[in-house]
């Protein structure tokens, strides 16, 4: 072992003897950091050990320990790996210092400088000339600097191992577990009905049912969610290297189910042929359909502007995109993660859901409608001191009422889009904003809209017609047809884009503008 690589840190079966016999010495569930900073105290201390961090005793590395004759050819490594002629040596004189030589040392430069030898006490001599950062031999840096990334593959490594456990993010042999009563399991069901759904700590759930602990609390608590865990009836729903649970039936159903309008009819693919290239910026449209929007940026964020779609309004939900994956809590195992959203203005609370694979978070229905949110509003959502809350804010718009497109059914199921003047409780998109009163017609609705027999042409055609009511000129701009279409159907905007080239009966004024060309221009 001659150097410590801690960017490309592997795990071999030495690594896993380790972790295993670590978890089994502890007898305590561990997370995949805490076994990385073993695995990194352990390299360590190998390193040392090996007599890899010694000097060599063959080598030319100026040491200020040896002791050197004239003659003698010294390399200087920290001064780009010069080398040097001893020239002469003579004694030293600093009492503080005790006995040392200096030498004198000529380069092939023709320049000269004079160096300490024969000195004990100093820090190149042993100092790592392989490793010249110092801090990789030492353990808080390296798990610091380094720790999470060797999780991660901690974390792949075990995975893989069929005699090791993962509840939440803490491992553990499965062998030393202890056996759940299948009694214990029926009570903790009663628990969590009478906590309506609320989630709950281990913790708590062991609690009220005064569950005999042994002399590792920690154990028995690991054993009883590894037992809940492969109980259909539980869900465990915490975020990372948190464990909470409540009972799937009685969690809500957009944690359950995907609501309606953000359900997306793969058939619609197929109209989408035109490609339309990297260089279309759908500016103020979040769309978690899009999978570039997927991406999470490099640097964090403390806060983010949404701009609503009408399918995320009438779910109650905002899209996963990338530039908020950041704030919400995230999970290593299960897919449905709970929180508490905070209005910054009331300081209320309420459950929230983050729903990891589809990439969307719910729970904002009844914060919506309170606040008189509407399709294309604009709204803050910030990260707090706690992880497990996050804040939302409303932007105060520039006056309290404004002219908005407001889309109308009437008794036919017939739609229109008329611009009337309506009360704003928040900042909005001009080119997004539509006002709808919710009612249950729309569902139906929707549900008419959203067949596989409906015709996606004849549903465009009525759109462009309705927004070009008010516009002689007929061109409208790609974000008004984006979020009237999304009225009707679920369609992200690269396909829509890529729609509207394909129809003869609609011409492209310019990047993103489009125009209806009636049948006598056609």
């Amino acid at each position: 072992m001659n150097t410590l690589d801690w960017s490309s840190t592997t795990i071999d079966n030495n690594d896993l003897d380790l972790i295993y016999n670590r978890l089994l010495e502890e007898e305590t569930p561990m997370t995949p950091l805490q076994l990385a900073e073993t695995l990194i105290e352990n390299r360590i201390k190998q390193y040392k050990k090996s007599g890899a961090e010694e000097p060599k005793k063959d080598d030319h590395y100026y040491r200020p320990s040896k002791s050197y004759a004239v003659g003698d050819e010294i390399e200087f490594p920290l001064q780009n790996g010069i080398r040097g002629i001893v020239e002469s040596v003579r004694d030293g004189i600093n009492p503080a210092l005790g006995k040392f030589t200096v030498i004198t040392v000529a380069f092939d430069d023709g320049s000269k400088k004079d160096y300490a030898s024969g000195l004990e006490a100093h820090k190149l001599n042993k100092y790592d000339y392989d490793n010249p950062d110092q801090n990789l031999l030492d353990p808080k840096y390296v798990s610091r600097k380094y720790g999470r990334r060797i999780a991660k593959n901690i974390a792949s490594v075990l995975s893989e191992n069929d005699d090791l456990v993962r509840i939440g993010n803490f491992w553990f042999p499965q062998a030393l577990l202890t056996d759940v009563n299948p009694g214990y399991l029926n009570l903790a069901e009663a628990v969590l009905e009478m906590a309506e759904g609320q989630p709950m700590h281990t913790e708590e759930i062991l609690e009220q049912l005064e569950y005999p602990m042994d002399s590792n609390p920690e154990l028995t608590v690991f054993s009883f969610n590894y037992a809940m865990q492969n109980d259909d009836r539980f869900g465990e729903v915490g975020p990372a290297n948190v464990v909470l649970w409540t009972l799937k039936e009685m969690q809500p159903e957009d944690v359950r189910k995907t609501p309606m309008t953000l359900k997306f009819n793969d058939d619609l693919r197929t109209f989408g042929v035109e490609t339309i290239g990297d260089n279309i910026a759908f500016s103020g449209i979040q769309d978690e359909l899009e999978e570039d929007q997927l991406i999470e940026p490099t640097e964090s964020a403390d806060s983010f502007r949404v701009t609503l779609s009408y399918p995320h309004w009438k779910a109650g939900t905002v899209p996963l995109i990338g530039s908020l994956q950041s704030i919400f809590p995230t999970a290593n195992e299960t897919d449905s993660v709970v929180f508490n959203f905070r209005d910054k203005k009331t300081g209320e609370t309420f459950i929230g859901w983050v729903i990891l694979s589809k990439n969307y978070v719910c729970g904002l229905k009844p914060w919506y409608r309170a606040n008189g949110i509407i399709p294309g509003s604009i709204f803050r959502i910030n990260r707090t001191d706690d992880p497990g809350i996050i804040e939302l804010e409303l932007i105060p718009p520039r006056s309290s009422k404004d002219w908005i497109l407001s889309f109308n059914l009437d008794e036919k199921n017939h739609f229109s889009f008329v611009t009337n003047q309506h009360k704003v409780t928040t900042e909005f998109d001009e080119r997004m904003a539509i006002y709808v009163e919710n009612s249950p017609q729309l569902d139906t609705f929707w549900e008419t809209n959203n067949r596989k027999e409906a015709n996606i042409t004849r549903q465009l055609e009525l759109v462009f017609k309705e927004l070009a009511k008010d516009n002689p000129q007929g061109i409208i701009h790609f974000n008004e047809i984006y979020a009237a279409m999304n009225m009707l159907r679920r369609i992200p905007p690269r396909l829509l884009y890529s729609i509207l080239l394909t129809e003869n009966s609609i011409q492209r004024i310019d990047d993103m503008y489009f125009k209806l060309i009636d049948k006598d221009e056609e």
